[in-house]
């Protein structure tokens, strides 16, 4: 089932999917901030489950941030939509970003089939930039469902996939215990990224 809300919901039976479109200026300004800072940033790449070579860890980064208000407002509409599919039973007073991380994705790499971290409660994905992908520009491609680059959440039985072409800006929440993946890709130019960020927050009644 889905319907329009703030954003767009996907309800898998015991799952909800929402996304939300981020200002422009607040993905520029990330960006910028990360560029600036990349080089002196944690490599979690050993610790994630992509076969990615840059995860650099930004937790420290975020509250100093524009965008950080906006995250913090999309994550209040998560829960009271949780609430509101009985996925949760009552308002928590707090909800606390406990890790985040930017993936400079590059041609070849990927997500396998995947969750995060089981006490985290709720996870995340924000596209940042999105590059040109060579398959994805002809005719027969885009009846394709495994488009490159597309994120895909699975079904609580594991037996189907809910494919997302992103778009720069766009921001997924759902339960850090629901599987997704990306596809890999081909870039139109070589050596060109694709980068989105993650991170994970708990619900706290303290």
């Amino acid at each position: 089932m889905i319907e329009d809300f703030e954003g767009n919901v996907e309800y898998f039976v015991t799952k909800l999917v929402k996304k939300y479109q981020l200002p422009a200026d607040e993905i520029k300004e990330l960006n910028q901030r990360y560029e600036e800072q990349k080089e002196k940033l944690q490599n979690l790449g050993h610790r994630l489950a992509g076969r990615i070579e840059s995860e650099l860890e930004i937790t420290n980064m975020l509250p100093s941030l524009k965008i950080y208000n906006s995250f913090v407002r999309f994550m209040d509409d998560y829960v009271n939509h949780s609430i509101r599919f009985d996925l949760l039973t009552n308002k928590p007073k707090n909800l606390t970003i406990i890790g985040s991380w930017i993936n400079d994705m590059k041609q070849g790499e990927y997500n396998p089939p995947h969750t995060h971290n089981e006490g985290s409660g709720f996870s995340t994905v924000i596209f940042l930039k999105i590059p040109e992908f060579e398959n994805n520009i002809t005719k027969i491609e885009h009846t394709h469902k495994y488009r490159d680059g597309n994120i895909g959440f699975i079904t609580p039985d594991g037996e189907k996939t809910k494919w997302y072409e992103p778009k720069v800006g766009d921001f997924f929440i759902f339960k850090a215990t629901h599987q997704h993946c990306v596809m890999p890709f081909k870039t139109k130019k070589p050596g060109e990224i694709r980068r989105s960020m993650s991170f994970n927050f708990i619900a706290e009644d303290k």
